[in-house]
């Protein structure tokens, strides 16, 4: 072939390559936008939510049961006696709480004994007590009974509104004889139960009172009008079982 026309050939060829050349780019620029574009939608569409920190849930807080101070035990008793009964001091500890009637309020049970000189004004039928010998027969339960000299009763306090014994209002109490003893702890019906497995068993409205008193080793409970002493070696039976109910849930 002669110069000239390779030289031709060449001059033609090289717009036509150029044309070629800009057309392939353009195509591929235009491709890679539409799967880039693709992708971008997909991506919006299928990517997962961006972690959220799941927020912590509220604490529920329980109300908190706080120990009895002696301050406020003297409170309950100036509350309720005024100035004619007194803490005993001979008996550590001479104090406890818990929920002794059942009623979902914490109750105080409180060693005293009448003051000096005191004591015509603790045997005055108006007050605003009821005095019980939880040891008595029931059929003695109707006579008042008398408080003697110098005698350490056991006053067990009812809760009355959110502070249960400290209520300024929380004035119902029982007074009882003969039953004021030592080493004085709170047991739940199901402690109760399961500590006197196999005997003959009452029904507490609430938590028990175990303690030692003249050497016996028992336990003190509201019955539902009143309290009563259980000695799991003498104990036969309620003497009124229909006026008795089954456990009810306590709070803790």
């Amino acid at each position: 072939m002669a110069p000239e026309f390779q030289i031709m050939v060449r001059q033609r060829s090289l717009p036509t390559l150029a044309c070629l050349f800009l057309f392939v780019a353009t195509a591929f620029t235009v491709l890679c936008t539409s799967i880039a574009c693709k992708n971008a939608t997909r991506t919006a569409v299928e990517a997962p939510p961006s972690y959220q920190p799941a927020s912590e849930a509220p604490q529920l807080k329980l109300p908190e049961v706080s120990a009895p101070k002696i301050a406020e035990v003297k409170d309950a008793v100036n509350r309720v006696f005024k100035d004619i009964a007194v803490i005993d001091q001979q008996q550590n500890p001479n104090f406890i709480s818990g929920d002794f009637n059942g009623d979902a309020s914490r109750d105080l049970a409180v060693i005293i004994k009448p003051a000096v000189g005191k004591l015509s004004e603790m045997n005055e039928e108006l007050q605003p007590w009821l005095l019980r010998d939880p040891l008595a027969p029931q059929f003695n339960h109707r006579v008042r009974p008398q408080i003697a000299s110098g005698e350490v009763l056991l006053a067990v306090i009812h809760g009355y509104g959110p502070n249960d014994w400290r209520d300024p209002d929380a004035t119902q109490t029982f007074l009882l004889k003969n039953v004021a003893g030592s080493g004085l702890e709170v047991r739940t019906p199901q402690d109760f139960v399961a500590a006197n497995t196999g005997r003959k068993l009452p029904r507490p409205r609430g938590d028990l009172i175990s303690e030692v008193v003249s050497g016996t080793a028992g336990y003190l409970y509201f019955s539902g009008s009143t309290y009563s002493w259980y000695d799991p070696k003498t104990f036969k039976g309620e003497e009124h079982p229909g006026m008795v109910h089954g456990f009810r849930p306590l709070r803790k």
